[in-house]
């Protein structure tokens, strides 16, 4: 069976998504075909709606499948009604983090026959070859569907067990145009999960789903490293397959986690030779000198850290993030020390902040020094504690139409503090620097 699984990345970065490698991988394994529309202007026109039912017609899937972030939703639901007005009887299913944080808005749109809540890779397998017998599968974990007019929710399945996972398919990617765009620098996993409770991220609803629906004990059951050696197989194989790769970045939320695994995956990347720069992510509970110096040896050019605020009144009441300034400065110094570049992640534009406070990041970003950091303002994602704490502030008019985290701030915080963090924003690289 055949799905067009449509992804859009519209007025956003172009890069691969890591949930349809692999739903692409387990599908091919099996079988089944995947057929990717990537869509992005960054390559290739954004297409009509009448131009992409002409292709659904042409190519005749057995079903169409949308993945979809928070920014996509809106342009994904004026996609699936055409779909729907087009060809009725064409099955659709939507899945994603959108999906999974504010499952019951989907649901209730009853544009989607099938809704996929939570980590899905075994889940849309076993949709697939249900319909393809004919079925009409409403008891399928992981799912929300409709019988006639009653809504039906299953509970999630256990946590996918990545040992057991087919390898990544990237290959349903345009990978020349995607490098390309990326300068050759390819963002990939070796786990999945994430242990901390930040405000504005989904990680922990995703837990708490889990563990409601009785498929999790606890956030152990998240965190998961995909094996050692099957990881090093499958680096090696995207290199000699894409040559214009020349930088990984391994986007796990934590890679730095346990610094055992730091030196085992170090070691094993030096050992096999995969011979690729890459960056990780660190976060300033978890980064060490051991740390530091495995990654250095291995050919780690960079360690991201999550700073988000350096005000630490607002990381501990608005973020949820506990860490002191000083084991902030202390992770800094054990990457420079190894002469690791430094990165930081920093938020602007964070509820009940005052321009005192926002000043307190600029300046801890001044202090340690940093090799470079990349600012954002702050997007309250519907189903977070983030969105229930900015609620009162929130422009929902704004929510709807923002792609992007730099343009704009969906938060009504007046005209003066907009201004400021519009001049923040566009000094804020050389203040630091000065």
């Amino acid at each position: 069976m055949k799905i067009l699984m449509i992804y859009p990345q519209i007025d956003a970065p172009l890069g691969t998504n890591h949930g349809i490698a692999s739903l692409a991988g387990v599908l091919h394994a099996k079988g089944h075909e995947m057929d990717l529309m990537h869509v992005s202007e960054k390559y290739k026109p954004v297409p009509s709606s009448e131009e992409l039912i002409d292709y659904i017609r042409e190519t005749e899937p057995g079903l169409v499948g949308f993945s979809v972030m928070s920014q996509q939703y809106d342009w994904v639901v004026e996609q699936s009604k055409a779909i729907r007005q087009a060809m009725p009887e064409l099955v659709q299913t939507i899945g994603g983090v959108h999906c999974t944080m504010v499952p019951d808005d989907v649901h209730k749109s009853k544009l989607f026959d099938y809704v996929c809540v939570g980590e899905g890779d075994w889940a849309l397998l076993e949709l697939m070859e249900a319909l393809e017998k004919g079925e009409q599968p409403h008891t399928l974990a992981n799912f929300r569907s409709w019988m006639g007019s009653v809504p039906v929710s299953n509970p999630v399945a256990p946590f996918p067990n990545l040992d057991n996972l087919p390898p990544l398919d990237y290959d349903v990617f345009d990978m020349k145009a995607v490098m390309k765009e990326t300068r050759g620098w390819m963002g990939i996993l070796t786990s999945r999960g994430c242990p901390y409770k930040c405000t504005y991220c989904f990680n922990i609803e995703i837990v708490d789903q889990y563990i409601e629906d009785g498929a999790a004990k606890n956030v152990k059951d998240f965190l998961r490293h995909f094996p050692v050696d099957v990881m090093m197989k499958d680096l090696k194989k995207l290199v000699k397959e894409n040559p214009e790769i020349n930088t990984f970045i391994f986007d796990d939320d934590l890679f730095t986690l346990n610094t055992n695994y730091v030196v085992e995956f170090c070691e094993a990347y030096k050992k096999h030779k995969v011979n690729v720069p890459f960056v990780v992510n660190g976060h300033v509970n978890c980064f060490d000198v051991v740390a530091a110096k495995a990654l250095k040896e291995a050919g780690c050019i960079i360690v991201k850290f999550g700073l988000e605020s350096g005000c630490p009144r607002v990381r501990r009441e608005v973020l949820k993030r506990y860490m002191k300034n000083e084991q902030i400065e202390h992770s800094f110094y054990s990457a420079h020390a190894y002469d690791l570049h430094s990165s930081a992640f920093i938020m602007f534009g964070l509820p009940y902040e005052s321009r005192e406070e926002i000043m307190e990041t600029i300046h801890l970003c001044a202090k340690v020094k940093m090799g470079r950091f990349r600012w954002a303002l702050f997007f309250p994602f519907k189903g977070t504690a983030g969105y229930e704490i900015a609620k009162p502030l929130i422009d929902e008019s704004k929510i709807a139409g923002q792609g992007n985290y730099f343009d704009g701030s969906c938060l009504k915080f007046g005209e003066e503090h907009d201004l400021f963090l519009d001049k923040l924003a566009k000094l804020c690289n050389w203040y630091v620097n000065a």
